[in-house]
């Protein structure tokens, strides 16, 4: 099975017409020879299930540093987040790719585009296909999968213990200062769902992994440091021409699209919510609390005055928002459309993966993080305390689609046409 080329992934077309067409939707070498699957001799093709998948090399990866059992579990779990991460990736940067198309349409296509009405039994407009599925796997991605994998670390549905905390405390130490934290995938999703201005607060208790990564700050770090996200950082920070690129844009593409729709629209919208000093506020007395009572108080200032800088920078977007809140609060005045479908499901993605609720991947994950790490110690050094100040304080200060998921809080319309 011949290689294929790096970017084979990402060679994606939107375009109707040509995903129609067999001959342009087929990725071919420079000679217009299939690159995957070539017609064999006398015709015949001899692409086998394994080549497709590549399973020698998926299936072979990972090395355990133990000869413990439920290391092999720790690992592949480990392997399908990331797994579900580069899915939910591929279809972030659709819908972003998808915002694109609709800004560089004229008006009148603009306009066709974001009035075209849920489908009706033949399915959507073609040019709707890629964004519409792609933003309903990513909530059931977020929603479904993701939650699903956080038993094999903990207590199935029986009561039967799939996953073992004493011979989890066999073979951790072995891995440090290896962390889930540093899901360099995890970090693009979420800069695609507007968290990205977290990522440069200095949250991350650096000093307790200084020992073992030469040249780590002491103090405490942001979790997209060069030095803790290693070569993976370009993964969190892909170039501006690389494909994934598009998806880190994707708020921002989301927010522009809303503001065409509101341009010369009538009426005053509500103000988007800043984020208040109360709030600054809420957060600093807490991580304060997470960094005990014998802790110096530099490290505490230090990350007042970087979250303060973070919330004046997103407060002055927010200020320029008001065309996007505009255009949202005309998109929710209509009937459902493609347009709005795609915007719930990325604002029901982003309450799946970082909500106060029971059932969101961020509270499954601290639930399983808590039967198996003591409070103060954990993964590279964060554990418990960091992983609550994360999802109940920090992230809820920047929600995906800031001019829109509030107003489409409740909608009925959020719901409709579970399946076309």
């Amino acid at each position: 099975m011949p290689t294929l080329m790096p970017d084979a992934w990402w060679s994606f077309s939107l375009d109707p017409s040509a995903r129609a067409d067999a001959g342009r939707a087929r990725l071919t070498d420079d000679a217009g020879r299939p690159l995957v699957n070539p017609p064999g001799e006398g015709g015949r093709l001899g692409l086998r299930y394994a080549e497709y998948l590549e399973l020698d090399s998926l299936v072979g990866a990972g090395a355990p540093a133990s000869t413990v059992p439920d290391e092999r579990a720790f690992l592949v779990i480990h392997q399908l987040c990331e797994v579900a991460f580069k899915l939910m990736t591929f279809d972030l940067t659709v819908v972003a790719r998808t915002m694109e198309a609709l800004l560089e349409a004229d008006e009148a296509r603009f306009r066709a585009l974001i009035e075209e009405p849920l489908p009706d039994d033949r399915g959507p407009d073609p040019f709707w296909r890629p964004a519409m599925t792609a933003a309903a796997r990513l909530r059931h991605t977020a929603r479904r999968v993701l939650p699903s994998f956080m038993p094999y670390v903990g207590i199935g549905d029986h009561g039967d213990v799939l996953f073992s905390s004493l011979e989890y405390a066999l073979f951790r130490d072995f891995l440090a200062p290896a962390s889930g934290f540093q899901s360099a995938q995890l970090r693009l999703i979420q800069r695609a769902l507007g968290r990205g201005p977290l990522f440069d607060l200095p949250v991350f208790p650096g000093d307790t992994i200084s020992r073992h990564y030469r040249g780590c700050p002491a103090g405490h770090m942001a979790l997209t440091d060069d030095l803790f996200l290693g070569q993976a950082r370009a993964t969190a920070y892909p170039g501006d021409d690389a494909p994934p690129a598009a998806a880190a844009r994707l708020d921002d593409l989301a927010h522009a699209v809303l503001a065409r729709v509101g341009d010369g629209g009538d009426g005053d919208a509500p103000p988007v919510r800043e984020i208040t000093s109360a709030d600054v506020e809420r957060v600093v007395g807490r991580f304060r609390a997470t960094l005990g009572p014998d802790t110096e108080p530099a490290p505490a200032e230090r990350f007042r005055q970087a979250l303060e800088d973070a919330a004046a920078t997103e407060n002055r977007r927010r200020a320029d928002l008001a065309p996007a809140r505009r255009g949202a609060g005309a998109l929710l005045d209509r009937p459902p459309s493609c347009l709005s479908f795609v915007l719930d499901r990325i604002a029901m993605t982003d309450a799946a993966l970082h909500g106060q609720e029971a059932r969101s991947f961020m509270s499954v994950h601290r639930r399983a993080v808590r039967r198996h790490v003591p409070d103060d110690s954990g993964t590279g050094g964060g554990g418990m305390p960091y992983l609550v100040t994360s999802q109940r304080f920090l992230l809820p200060l920047f929600p995906a689609l800031v001019a829109y998921a509030d107003l489409a809080e409740g909608l009925e319309h959020a719901e409709d046409s579970e399946a076309w």
